[in-house]
C-alpha cells in the first residue's frame, strides 16, 4: 500500500497537459494533528484525543496564465505517530470507561483536482478555486486495530497572490464538505463474525492557508486543515461475548502545519 501511495502521488499530476505555462511546487514539513472523538461512557461524556506531530509532503501543480479559467492539481502524504487518551469500551463491563493510553499510527494520502477563475483585486491577484477529491488515511491504534479511512469531497475558496509569482505574502482559505464518507474498521480481524461498514456523519469544516514567497524558488507556508464528521451509522456484530452496537462517534480533526515549498 505503502508503495501505491507514493506512486499515485508522483504520478497523478501528469494527468494534466503540460502545453500551457504551469507551476509546480514539491515540498514538505510537520504538522500538529488532533483527533477528538465525543461519546460517553458510565453515564459521562467522554472526549478521547489524540495529539502529536506527524510529517505531511505535498505536491502541486496548476496553470500559471492570463486566462480566467485554470486546472490545477494538489497532492499530499503524511505519515506519522501520535498520542491517544482515551478510555475502555466494554459495553457494561465493570472496566467500562476506565481510561487507557496508548498510540496511533497514521498512513494517508490526499489527491484533488482543482479549477481555478482568475481576477484581481488592486495590485493582487484574485482567484476562486472550486475543487474536488478524495482523502484516504490508515488508523492503527495500539498495534492491531486498523481503521482505514476513504473520504470523497469538494471545497471552495478564494486565494489572493501577487502577480507574476512575486515575492511577498499571499494565502486564502474556505469550506469543505464530504460528500461520501467509509470507514473499514476491520472488525473481522478482531474477533468479529462480520465486518459491517461505517459512514460517518458529514459536516462542513474549514481550511486556510498563509505563505511568504522568499523568492520565485521558495516559499514558506502556515496551513490549516480540518474534518467534521457527526455521528455514523450504528452497526451490530457479533463475537464469542455476544452481539455489540458498533459505530463511530462525533468526531473532529485540526491539523496545523509548516512546509517548505519549491517551485520549478
Amino acid at each position: 500500500m505503502t508503495k501505491i501511495i507514493l506512486c499515485c502521488a508522483l504520478v497523478a499530476p501528469a494527468m494534466y497537459s503540460t502545453t500551457v505555462a504551469a507551476a509546480w511546487d514539491i515540498g514538505g514539513g510537520a504538522e500538529m494533528y488532533s483527533w477528538v472523538e465525543i461519546t460517553s461512557a458510565a453515564g459521562e461524556t467522554r472526549k478521547p484525543k489524540e495529539l502529536g506531530f506527524r510529517k505531511a509532503f505535498s505536491f502541486n501543480w496548476e496553470q500559471d496564465d492570463v486566462r480566467d479559467v485554470m486546472l490545477g492539481y494538489r497532492g499530499k502524504v503524511y505519515l506519522g505517530t501520535v498520542n491517544y487518551d482515551t478510555y475502555i469500551q466494554m459495553n457494561g463491563s465493570p472496566n467500562d470507561g476506565d481510561p487507557v493510553s496508548t498510540t496511533t499510527q497514521y498512513l494517508g494520502m490526499t489527491h484533488e483536482g482543482q479549477m481555478t477563475y482568475r481576477s484581481s483585486f488592486g495590485s493582487y491577484r484574485l482567484d476562486y478555486v472550486g475543487a474536488a477529491g478524495w482523502d484516504w488515511w490508515k488508523r492503527t491504534i495500539g498495534y492491531s486495530q486498523v481503521e482505514d479511512y476513504s473520504i470523497l469531497f469538494v471545497r471552495g475558496g478564494i486565494a489572493f497572490d501577487q502577480p507574476a509569482r512575486g515575492s511577498g505574502w499571499h494565502g486564502g482559505g474556505g469550506l469543505k464538505y464530504p460528500f461520501f464518507t467509509r470507514e473499514d474498521s476491520h472488525l473481522d480481524a478482531q474477533g468479529f463474525n462480520s465486518n459491517p461498514i461505517l459512514t460517518p456523519g458529514k459536516d462542513i469544516s474549514f481550511y486556510a492557508e498563509i505563505s511568504y514567497r522568499i523568492s520565485k524558488q521558495l516559499d514558506v507556508v502556515g496551513y490549516y486543515d480540518s474534518w467534521r464528521f457527526s455521528k455514523s451509522n450504528v452497526v451490530i456484530s457479533s463475537n464469542s461475548s455476544g452481539s455489540f452496537h458498533i459505530w463511530q462517534p462525533e468526531s473532529s480533526m485540526d491539523a496545523i502545519g509548516l512546509k517548505a515549498m519549491f517551485s520549478f
